[in-house]
């Protein structure tokens, strides 16, 4: 790439990350109604990967706004190749790692939906510790979602799999939808490139997908 087309694509890139980089300051919360100008759904996408989904998915539900978490900074320079002013203009990125400090950004109940695609299933049991997927992550996520908000979830990987399905089903505030575990992808699936190199590689996806539900105290079931 010569000197000049690379200074221009770098200039594109600044150009794009000061429109959909959400600045976030650690005192403050997001406040979404402002920064899409709008009070539509708002859906969080974490681990964006490649951007495929985020980006053809805001396409398809215009009328909702896609928050895009992704850290690693050459995906996160891929994505805003991707995006364009006029078109995307219900997506913003984050770049930031989901924990119990970061949620902090978030309102309490402000999210209609989280998606979580093909996330790094540390199949070594000596590495169990690093999934994402555990009750203190399903804890924080129960936090962001309105009542009956939806959590999906993609994995290739039959264990891990087993292993979230574990995690929400000994929660009271999680309950499966359609039995809450398919291969059959929901209509209008958006395969993204990981999803398409595992399953070149003979490995089948499998769609867990769990709404939040309202927990009752016992002093109201009783």
């Amino acid at each position: 790439m010569s000197k000049i087309l690379s200074t221009k694509l770098t200039e594109m890139i600044e150009r794009k990350r000061a429109y959909f980089q959400l600045c976030y300051q650690e005192s403050e919360q997001i406040n979404f109604g402002e920064v899409f100008g709008n009070n539509n759904p708002v859906y969080l996408e974490i681990g964006c990967g490649r951007g495929e989904f985020l980006v053809k998915q805001s396409l398809l539900e215009w009328q909702c706004n896609f928050v895009g978490v992704e850290m690693k900074g050459n995906r996160l320079d891929l994505i805003l190749r991707q995006l364009d002013e006029e078109r995307h203009r219900n997506v913003r990125l984050l770049d930031i790692y989901i924990d119990a400090q970061t949620i902090s950004y978030f309102p309490a109940k402000s999210l209609r939906k989280i998606f979580i695609i093909q996330p790094d299933p540390w199949p070594k049991r000596t590495h169990h510790r690093r999934r994402l997927i555990n009750h203190a992550f399903l804890d924080m996520l129960s936090l962001l979602l309105e009542q009956r908000g939806i959590l999906e979830i993609q994995t290739d990987h039959e264990e891990y799999a087993h292993w979230i399905l574990k995690h929400l089903a000994e929660r009271r505030d999680f309950m499966p939808v359609y039995g809450g575990v398919s291969k059959i992808p929901r209509h209008g699936h958006i395969v993204t490139y990981f999803e398409e190199k595992k399953m070149r590689e003979g490995f089948s996806p499998l769609y867990i997908t769990y709404r939040k539900k309202k927990v009752v105290s016992e002093t109201e079931e009783n």
